[in-house]
Parts: structure tokens; sequence; C-alpha cells
């Protein structure tokens, strides 16, 4: 009997730390709350013009003045007039087509207008993504994540099944939004690549760039 109970006793205190690992994997360490609201929508449709299709604004607001200029060559009045608004549309379209994409969203997305709350859990080994309660998607050990981005106000996480979570930083329920990034890269392996959206930043960007280009070029 007593070897039986120094067994029984050795078992559960060998099961102790195994229960206490596991429990660790699944402790939420990173948990957002947000909604779909005009700053998450606006962010969103932002980030798919900047990374995307980056040079779309700058070619449309080339075009549009291509058609413009010519309407003070043109002697016809109405030839005039005509080149004068489609290429001030063009510039315009241009110039502002993320806010007409935001309006346009705002009204078919039915999430935005029923304020649907939108949970995502980051846990040791892997990350849950809720809608209105219920499991939306799943990222199993990660992989499933196939690209981190980030500006001064938002994450971006892209998954390998199309879908795309947009995750403000001052929406953090638990966790330091400031380290988010680095724990992605530690848990997916992919760079946290920097999209900054200020000017300023943008510049600090383009010398970093050149200047390691440089030190690459000097080895």
């Amino acid at each position: 009997m007593a070897k039986n109970k120094t067994r029984s006793s050795k078992t559960s205190s060998q099961a102790k730390p195994k229960a206490e690992a596991s429990e660790k994997q699944k402790e939420v360490l990173y948990q957002v709350r947000t909604k779909h609201d005009s700053g998450v929508l606006k962010a969103y449709i932002t980030f798919t013009y900047r990374v995307f299709h980056p040079k779309v604004t700058a070619r449309m607001v080339l075009y549009g003045l291509l058609i413009f200029v010519p309407g003070f060559l043109v002697k016809a009045q109405a030839l005039k007039i005509t080149l004068w608004i489609i290429g001030g549309l063009v510039v315009l379209l241009g110039l502002f087509r993320q806010y007409i994409s935001l309006a346009l969203t705002k009204k078919s997305d039915e999430d935005y207008r029923n304020g649907t709350e939108f949970v995502y859990e980051f846990t040791q080994n892997d990350a849950s993504f809720f809608r209105d309660g219920e499991l939306a998607a799943y990222s199993s050990k990660y992989k499933d994540i196939d690209a981190v981005f980030y500006d001064e106000e938002y994450y971006y996480l892209s998954l390998t099944s199309r879908e795309f979570f947009v995750i403000p930083m001052d929406r953090f329920t638990i966790g330091d939004p400031s380290t988010f990034g680095d724990f992605m890269y530690k848990r997916c392996k992919k760079v946290c690549r920097w999209i900054p959206v200020k000017f300023s930043n943008q510049l600090k960007k383009m010398r970093s760039q050149r200047a390691i280009a440089r030190e690459q070029l000097k080895k």
C-alpha cells in the first residue's frame, strides 16, 4: 500500500506541471474588442489602396490632367467643356476615391449598420477571431496568418483563407499593443511590415531603406 501511495503521489506531482503548461498555452495573451466603425472601415480602405494599389491615385490624377489640359487648346466650345468636365471628374475621383469607397461600404456593410462586435484573441499557440460571440476564423499555431502589417494606429492581419482583420491599437483589452508586432513575428515568423500613413514617417522609411541599400552596396 505504501508503494502504491508513493506512485500515485509521484503521478499527481508530474501531472501538475503538464496541466500548468497546458493552461499557459490556452491563456489569452492579447485580446482586442472592436467594431466596424467609420475609423476601422476607412483604415481598411486606405490600407488596401496604399499596399495593393499604390500607384492608382497618381495615375488617375495624371490621366485626368491629360484630359483636362487640352481643353485650353481646342476652339470648339462644346468639346472644351466636355474635356474639362471629364478631366476634372477623373482628378477628383483619384483624389477622393477612398471617401467614395467609404460611403459605399457603409451602405453595404451589415456589421457597420448593426454595430457588430468583433473579439480577437491570441494565445501562445493559436489565434481566434469571433464575430458577435461566434467563432468566425481560427489559426492553429499561427500557420494560417500569411502577412502582418502596421501603421501609426492599426495592425493588419491577412489570413491564407483571404480573410483580413483590422486591429486598432487603442482597443486592446488584454496585452500591450506595442509588443504585439514582436509577438506575431515570434509566433508566425512573418516580418511585421511598417506602412506609415503620415508623410513625415513615410520620409523616414524611405531614408531608412536608402541607408540600408547603401550599406548593402558597400558590402
